[in-house]
């Protein structure tokens, strides 16, 4: 986490000028961001384990992290906000019966989650175009487990979050290309995967 954040920091501060008269964001602002993000971990764990098996036909779906946050600032520095997020994987594969090496069976393994956490956000930087900040939050995460089968021998498995709970903790940057909008890059742990990118609008 360290090796991510330092770099980024040490960006932000090259960056930020010592003084300054304008800063791009002040309180009263509302920010909303749209990202996608990466990795996809449950796609990478999915792809590991089953490489090496003896299924066929491997075939590897993945979506998100992909998600939308919207800031609101009580002052120049501090904000709340909200961060709504989701992602999927999923993989199928075919296998013989073992009975019947002539009986072909299809396999799928799917999971998804959604998350709607709360988030203090502290900025750090002051000028016209950088805005950088720190990131906590936490609130709501389900993540759901489902196998289903050709076999009509296999009823199919379901499962989902025994605590449905999400966090965040991270590290966030914007840069305004105009007064109004912007590009968006955050690094973290938690909800929105380690890394996130996209667009920024500023109210």
């Amino acid at each position: 986490m360290k090796k991510l954040i330092l770099p980024l920091l040490a960006l932000t501060m090259m960056l930020a000028p010592t003084k300054t008269n304008a800063q791009a964001l002040e309180q009263g602002n509302v920010i909303i961001d749209a990202y996608y993000g990466f990795p996809n971990l449950y796609s990478a764990i999915f792809k590991a384990a089953y490489e090496s098996s003896n299924s066929t036909g491997l075939t590897l779906g993945s979506q998100g992290p992909l998600g939308i946050r919207a800031e609101y600032l009580i002052t120049d520095k501090v904000g709340f906000g909200i961060d709504l997020g989701m992602n999927s994987s999923s993989i199928s594969y075919s296998e013989a019966d073992i009975n019947n090496p002539n009986i072909i069976y299809d396999y799928k393994f799917t999971t998804s989650k959604i998350g709607a956490i709360f988030t203090f956000n502290y900025h750090f930087v002051e000028n016209d175009k950088l805005d950088a900040y720190f990131v906590v939050g936490g609130g709501y995460g389900n993540r759901t487990f489902k196998f289903t089968s050709t076999d009509p021998n296999y009823d199919g498995e379901s499962a989902e979050s025994i605590i449905p709970i999400s966090y965040k903790i991270g590290l966030g940057m914007r840069y305004f290309f105009t007064e109004n909008i912007g590009a968006n890059l955050a690094l973290g742990l938690g909800h929105g995967g380690l890394v996130n990118a996209g667009i920024s609008a500023k109210f």
